[in-house]
């Protein structure tokens, strides 16, 4: 039996090996709009819009499994976000983050793939900084310039934590929304 589980473990994990994985390394700008779902006295609303020119960097590995499926792992890191808009509540300056990338290759050359991942954000406005956590969501699509370059453009939604504030004896929630459009290169370390 302990044979019989051994060599089953042995071909499912070959086939699901990484093909030439590769570490890389990156960076982007975007816009990204901030919104907020409040919610007072048992009634919704959404509220205060910001918008940012946010930088980021990004490290990753990752390659291609079992024909045209491609799989990666990356962190990437917010470094700072320029204005465009006044509102300042839902302002992210900076933050990090994790998230897998699975994908499927259009060409030897092209990849269309979808990111799951978690972020953690620092929200800043002239009165406090607090950090949330939040689920991303996204889609991109990613085509070689050089042997090692590559050019990416991606939208990602993340949804942040809700937060409970207490005025008196009136409570209210306010839960941060973000899509975010960005466009990157990606250099490969191969």
């Amino acid at each position: 039996k302990k044979i019989l589980l051994a060599s089953v473990i042995a071909a499912l994990t070959t086939g699901m090996a990484i093909a030439n994985p590769a570490p890389y390394v990156g960076a982007s700008v975007g816009i990204t709009n901030n919104t907020a779902t409040i919610k007072v006295l048992d009634n919704s609303f959404t509220g205060g819009a910001y918008r940012g020119v946010p930088f980021n960097v990004f490290a990753g590995y990752g390659g291609v499994i079992n024909q045209n499926f491609y799989l990666a792992g990356e962190v990437t890191g917010t470094v700072g976000t320029a204005n465009i808009s006044e509102n300042t509540q839902l302002k992210t300056s900076y933050g990090y983050g994790a998230s897998v990338i699975p994908g499927v290759m259009l060409s030897d050359h092209t990849l269309a793939f979808a990111r799951a991942g978690v972020v953690r954000s620092r929200f800043s406005s002239n009165e406090s900084n607090t950090w949330q956590n939040g689920g991303q969501l996204g889609l991109g699509m990613q085509t070689s310039l050089t042997q090692n370059v590559d050019l990416r453009t991606e939208y990602d939604f993340v949804a942040y934590e809700a937060k409970n504030y207490s005025v008196g004896s009136i409570s209210a929630s306010t839960a941060p929304r973000a899509d975010q459009f960005s466009l990157g290169l990606v250099y490969k370390l191969d």
